[in-house]
């Protein structure tokens, strides 16, 4: 650990140094998995100093902490607030024994609702993450996990379908037949109970994924969504700055090497084509809090109205989206199939740009 922090502030230096800016000013900090609440306070105080040094924090709005029930993360919590950590993500998954025990997570239903509370004695913005559709879950487990979500004063929650990454237990597991995944429908039967539940408690859906009390957004989660200027650091990060995104190396020895060297442990870049900006526009749009059309026309001269009114009423009508003369915004229903509305978006798009002075058509 001592070594990982060590580096971390260094690279932290080493940006400073590289770019050659004066500090820069910062909205948001967000310190994300793995699993940061492992750190002992005096590591995260290094990090902590090194970016009050080297960054301008007089106009940060929000300092997150990524918590794992099973860390003891709660006895630390006065000393996150002190050092200007103000909103704790908790990732509890799920209240249900044997669905923790299926995604192999070394908390217990108890552990977590115990998190929880403590948390919030501390903290006024506390979110939780959950995963729906486990092969084991039923509906009745799902809204028992639900029910508990509503006994607390929570202003965030992250809701996640369960996806079998490649290199996994679980993928292999899915491969040999050993684990069945639910159906779509049965997928979105789990969505849907997440959706009116946490409407039916005052949370609004403003992404894919996330639920948030009035003015409670994620707002480090909005500037991706946005298109925003973000700097990444630490192993596997990915950063966007000054029209460039690029990442980190994966490997520890790797990221280490490279700090060792006075070297930013840059693995790859790429500078963003206007299509490529206007692809990602569409995707983070409709995934969020939909796509305003003045702006849109104004950033890449296409009026999206025009081309694409007669679609945007067609989701209307059949209730994914909302649409009017300002902007369209997906509903529930519409980001359960926001992949597909984005294809058909990004199709009709395609078709101008090809006509039009951006060079070569975009590729699906």
């Amino acid at each position: 650990m001592s070594e990982f922090v060590r580096c971390l502030v260094k690279e932290i230096e080493l940006f400073h140094r590289h770019n050659r800016v004066s500090k820069l000013s910062i909205e948001t900090i967000f310190f994300g998995g793995g699993t940061p609440s492992v750190l002992p306070v005096s590591h995260l105080k290094l990090i902590v100093n090194s970016i009050e040094k080297h960054f301008d924090l007089s106009s940060l709005k929000e300092f997150t902490i990524e918590c794992n029930p099973g860390t003891d993360f709660v006895r630390n919590l006065f000393e996150y607030k002190s050092i200007g950590i103000n909103r704790i993500s908790i990732g509890v998954q799920s209240f249900i024994p044997d669905e923790l025990n299926f995604l192999t997570r070394i908390h217990s239903a108890r552990e977590a609702i115990k998190s929880i509370e403590s948390a919030l004695k501390v903290f006024e913005n506390v979110s939780i993450d959950l995963i729906f559709s486990i092969p084991n879950q039923t509906e009745r487990s799902l809204e028992k996990t639900l029910e508990v979500v509503g006994k607390f004063n929570l202003k965030h929650i992250a809701a996640y379908s369960l996806i079998y990454e490649e290199g996994t237990k679980l993928f292999r597991q899915l491969n040999k037949g050993k684990i069945l995944p639910h159906t779509e429908e049965m997928d979105y039967r789990f969505y849907k109970l997440i959706c009116e539940a946490l409407s039916s408690f005052g949370f609004k859906h403003y992404e894919v994924s996330n639920f948030a009390k009035p003015g409670f957004e994620c707002q480090h989660n909005l500037r991706y969504w946005k298109c925003e200027e973000y700097v990444g650091l630490g192993p596997s990060a990915h950063s966007y700055f000054s029209n460039q995104r690029y990442w980190n190396f994966r490997s520890l020895p790797r990221y280490f090497e490279s700090i060792q060297n006075d070297l930013l442990p840059v693995d790859g870049r790429e500078i963003l084509t206007p299509k490529e900006k206007i692809i990602e526009k569409i995707m983070l749009g409709l995934r969020a809090e939909g796509i305003i059309f003045d702006e849109f026309q104004n950033e890449f001269g296409i009026d999206l109205i025009h081309i694409a009114g007669d679609l945007f009423e067609l989701w209307q009508d059949s209730k994914k989206a909302i649409f009017d003369s300002r902007k369209v915004t997906l509903t529930d229903d519409g980001y359960f199939v926001c992949d597909k509305l984005t294809l058909d978006l990004l199709n009709r798009v395609e078709k101008v740009i090809v006509k039009s002075s951006i060079p070569s058509p975009i590729q699906f």
